[in-house]
């Protein structure tokens, strides 16, 4: 067996992602903070480096590498905090995907809600910027237009603590519109990434363009269209309420998640007591977010979580 380096007071949890070194301390083991998530990098980065096993940190083989912006790179380790956040909820007792696929009676139902363009989908068809985006030969109406380009979250969130979660979309943007096949592509990754009730989409922009204000709005799914920016949380309480009524899960409002690349969007949910979580926040495109959502962003993090909390 190996000898671990060190043993840290967190549980091994998720997968291991990549960021720049020079955001990093090459020296020392480092326990950093980053979006309510202990991120443990383990030391020796250059002849050898460090794996999940257990609850322990451990020697393994290299792990640095270029990647296609040809910037070196360190995977890390994502590891979840033991105990209770400060709104009082317990990630000990959130489902795993097999729990939550096999009726979660024995852990806590969780909701997490994303926005798609710029969380969901990256800036299309720019790789230069956004290397791990994946482009698709899809057409998406959004921004610029162009072939669909999915955000490292929106090729598939499975080793998120998502993965455990009902999840949803509302977005202030259509998603291509009625039956388009971006919609397609996002209701099959969010089936395989999470627990999805429903394949339908609801909300004023379901058969076409007509975003409005989503305060009093009654859905019929999870997947929402047409909110427009600053009312997204309206929503998120409609699914809240319509999965309670329709399938008899009921989701504490501290156990819901909103992801979006807007800071306004993520303000607006001050109050409610729902979590919400600025994504997509490096880099960035003037007000949006560029490359959209990464793993390291999609943390069960209480509160509402601007980019600059982040850091």
């Amino acid at each position: 067996a190996v000898a671990p380096l060190f043993r840290p007071f967190v549980s091994c949890w998720l997968t291991q992602e990549t960021l720049p070194l020079h955001r990093l301390n090459k020296r020392t083991a480092l326990a950093m903070r980053v979006a309510g998530l202990v991120l443990i990098l383990c030391p020796a980065l250059t002849s050898s480096a460090s794996s999940c096993s257990g609850d322990d940190c451990v020697k393994t083989d290299p792990r640095t590498a270029l990647d296609d912006a040809g910037v070196e790179s360190l995977h890390l380790l994502q590891h979840r905090p033991e105990g209770k956040t400060s709104a009082g909820n317990s990630y000990a007792t959130y489902c795993t995907h097999e729990e939550l696929v096999a009726g979660g009676k024995d852990c806590t139902p969780c909701l997490c809600s994303f926005d798609v363009d710029r969380t969901l989908t990256g800036r299309q068809g720019d790789l230069k910027a956004c290397p791990n985006d994946e482009v698709l030969p899809v057409y998406d109406s959004a921004y610029e237009r162009g072939n669909l380009t999915l955000s490292v979250v929106g090729q598939g969130f499975a080793n998120t603590f998502c993965s455990g979660c009902y999840v949803a979309i509302v977005t202030a943007g259509n998603a291509t519109g009625y039956q388009s096949k971006e919609r397609a592509v996002l209701t099959d990754m969010l089936g395989k990434s999470g627990k999805l009730v429903s394949t339908e989409w609801t909300g004023p922009s379901l058969h076409g363009d007509h975003r409005s204000n989503c305060s009093g709005v009654k859905v019929q799914s999870t997947l929402v269209v047409g909110c427009v920016d600053k009312t997204k949380q309206y929503a998120v309480a409609s699914i809240v309420d319509w999965l309670q009524t329709s399938h008899n899960v009921a989701i504490s409002r501290k156990n819901v998640y909103h992801f979006d690349d807007r800071e306004d969007n993520i303000a607006a949910f001050r109050g409610t007591g729902f979590n919400a979580i600025q994504v997509s926040c490096e880099p960035r495109d003037s007000a949006i977010g560029l490359c959209g959502a990464q793993k390291w962003e999609i943390s069960a993090k209480d509160g509402v979580n601007l980019c600059y909390s982040h850091r």
